[in-house]
């Protein structure tokens, strides 16, 4: 069990073209992503899902004062490519937080690739925002423009001033910093008046930026961030800087399907050396504890670009529902988690002499253009429990680079069989069959031992030129009480599925959902306003409910605040509009956050909406 992390072996690097101006600190900052039923810990310094000491991605979220389950101990990104001289340059962390090592800091590179301690400092911080903000914000432009009059500053939310996007004027008032002054992309938003500056005034507001979709969508939740490799020496891998600029977004939504137990995330890589980096890939590391993290087994689905993680046996803990060091476990109501590779880095590819896709030199020019999705899925062990050196942790950037490659420590190729290693038929996916497939090759058809195994979920090789932008975008779909042990995997692919199509639609969400195969004109016609509304001081107006309807108001977490049936049922006397006051018979008003209204309507069908209540 890791819960401190081991000591890294330590060896010599260059870290050639870095000034030593570059003194950054570690990063500190943490945060939560919360609006949804799971409470995932994202740090600044490129680690996440723990916060130091314990695991921190809890899914089911519980109420203060419950016992919180996390279904993994850390995760964290590794990059690493390839200098026009060959020179190896690679950044990935592990448990560095713990015990001081890094090998990114906080905040934005300039055009050349540097930073200083300041800088770091100042980004060394999470920008929040929220739908009910942003909905707030629209609507008040919105009201502004009908009025025809100039929307009032001071009216604009927090968050929304205090974006870090292009050009924002409220920027340094807001944060007491300023942004950079180099023209780079920083934090996504629509641009209402298509002048390429960030002006709230004017009706921008932040959005999730995804290539190839051009209307604006925005989450129930984002957190945006910048991180980079050039803040200092690398004290985590030993590696050499590869000036790389990350720009970070964790999002998700509230829903009442599978989408309510998920998180996405986005990385935008920035390129930020003088020179080109060939052979790169991008990977996310995981120490996947599933609650214990002493009976854990992994595996992947190619078709799907996933990996993902679940039990060995149909009890979660290391002796019987108990697991070393007190550490909180499922017991036997155990769920599986996946990591999704939703969108991959773009790669340039020559067609080769059969009209197969290689990577092309550095002499050649490409003939297309290809996405990338999940290029290797690897593993390794535990230093305390692991025998083979092939499979123990990373002590040099060249262990690193070849876990990111899918090859072994060693740089021997992953065989398809056993532990995956000694066998005849090389592989770069690690158990690519599902568990309940007897003829398969998973870690249940193996019999494998439990080693308490870390993950290597990798992109590439893909080409970065001086200046150019690449992007990942996963998603990690969670699903409750499994049948175990060896699992079928089809709930996990499947709400793999819907979120992959959530992907495929450029997250385009709607507000409401009818439960019905068609659309009723009568539920269509259900309005509820205002949304966002004042829980201070306002009356919420549920409108044109069809007769015979019974209106049920509920929290994101199932607990029902209001209901009206029985002699309020309503429509009986002709009633098509419902008040509800938010506040309460005390005078407190309601609490601030996300409520679902539904309206049952006899004989047609179940509507669902949204409503933002604000402080």
């Amino acid at each position: 069990m890791a819960f401190t992390g081991p000591d890294q072996p330590k060896s010599a690097h260059s870290e050639k073209g870095l000034a030593f101006k570059m003194n950054c600190a570690q990063a500190t900052a943490q945060t939560d992503l919360d609006i949804n039923n799971v409470r995932a810990r994202l740090l600044v310094g490129g680690d996440f899902g723990w916060d130091g000491s314990n695991g921190r991605y809890i899914v089911p979220k519980v109420e203060p004062g419950v016992p919180e389950v996390s279904s993994l101990f850390a995760g964290a990104i590794w990059l690493g490519g390839v200098d026009p001289a060959g020179n190896l340059k690679l950044a990935a962390q592990q448990y560095g937080t713990a015990t001081g090592a890094s090998d990114y800091w906080p905040g934005p590179l300039t055009a050349t690739g540097q930073t200083d301690a300041e800088t770091c400092e100042n980004w060394d911080r999470f920008f929040t925002v929220t739908s009910a903000e942003i909905d707030l914000h629209i609507s008040q432009f919105q009201q502004a423009q009908n009025e025809n009059i100039a929307y009032d500053a001071a009216l604009i939310p927090k968050r929304i001033k205090e974006w870090p996007a292009v050009g924002n004027e409220y920027f340094f008032g807001e944060t007491g910093f300023e942004l950079p002054s180099e023209v780079q992309g920083l934090a996504p938003f629509w641009d209402n008046n298509a002048d390429g500056i960030y002006s709230p005034q004017f009706g921008d507001y932040p959005i999730i930026e995804i290539r190839g979709c051009n209307s604006p969508q925005y989450a129930d939740e984002m957190i945006f961030w910048i991180f980079n490799d050039a803040g200092n020496i690398h004290t985590q891998s030993m590696g050499d800087a590869l000036q790389m600029e990350v720009q970070a977004m964790s999002f998700a939504y509230a829903t009442e399907d599978a989408v309510n137990d998920m998180t996405f995330s986005r990385y935008k890589l920035i390129n930020r050396a003088q020179e080109s980096l060939a052979e790169t890939h991008f990977g996310i590391w995981l120490d996947p504890d599933l609650g214990c993290g002493a009976d854990d087994y992994i595996g992947c689905d190619t078709i799907r670009d996933l990996m993902y993680v679940y039990n060995s046996d149909a009890v979660d803990g290391s002796s019987g529902a108990n697991c070393a060091g007190g550490v909180p476990t499922y017991g036997e109501k155990i769920p599986y988690f996946g990591v999704d590779y939703f969108r991959g880095p773009l790669a340039l590819k020559v067609f080769g002499a059969n009209g197969e896709l290689v990577n092309p030199s550095s002499a050649q020019s490409a003939d297309t253009i290809v996405e990338l999705g999940m290029t290797s899925f690897i593993y390794f062990t535990n230093p305390s429990t692991g025998e083979d050196p092939n499979m123990l942790e990373p002590s040099t950037a060249s262990d690193y680079y070849n876990y990111l490659s899918g090859v072994w420590r060693s740089g021997l190729p992953m065989t398809i069989g056993g532990s995956g290693l000694g066998g005849t038929e090389t592989t770069k996916f690690a158990f690519h069959d599902e568990p309940n497939n007897e003829d398969g090759w998973s870690m249940c058809t193996a019999n494998l031992p439990m080693n308490d195994m870390r993950t290597v979920q990798a992109s590439g090789p893909f080409r970065l030129f001086p200046g150019q932008i690449n992007e990942m975008i996963i998603g990690i779909p969670w699903v409750p009480d499994v049948e175990y042990p060896c699992p079928d995997m089809s709930r996990l692919f499947a709400a793999d599925d819907l979120a992959q199509n959530l992907f495929d639609s450029c997250f385009e969400t709607t507000t409401s959902t009818s439960t019905v195969a068609e659309h009723n004109a009568q539920l269509d016609q259900i309005e509820v306003f205002p949304n966002p509304a004042a829980a201070s001081s306002s009356l919420v107006k549920i409108a044109n409910i069809p007769t015979q309807s019974v209106v049920s108001i509920y929290t994101l977490d199932g607990k029902l605040v209001r209901q009206f049936q029985g002699e309020e049922k309503l429509g009986n006397n002709q009633e098509s509009t419902f008040d509800w006051d938010l506040r309460s018979a005390t005078g407190n008003p309601v609490p601030s956050g996300i409520y679902l209204i539904h309206v049952q309507a006899d004989d047609i069908g179940t509507r669902v909406m949204k409503l933002s209540v604000l402080d």
